[in-house]
């Protein structure tokens, strides 16, 4: 499976498991517009750059809303 396509599935997962119903849609919407803003990258260093930060910002955001 695509690298970035696993982090949106991941993404999109805790949103719906982990974040409180009043935060959802917003980080919903915040995670689409980024990936659509990113969706012609073809610089493979550039992408892994943002799935790395990708990942770091899902575990900043899910450790913010369950204090994990």
């Amino acid at each position: 499976m695509n690298k970035s396509l696993k982090l949106y599935r991941t993404i999109v997962r805790s949103i719906n498991t982990k974040l409180p119903k009043q935060t959802q849609n917003y980080y919903w919407a915040f995670t689409r517009e980024h990936f659509e803003g990113h969706r012609y990258d073809d610089d493979p260093e550039h992408i892994e750059f943002l799935i790395s930060k990708g990942y770091d910002s899902l575990k900043w955001v899910v450790k913010k809303y369950t204090n994990k």
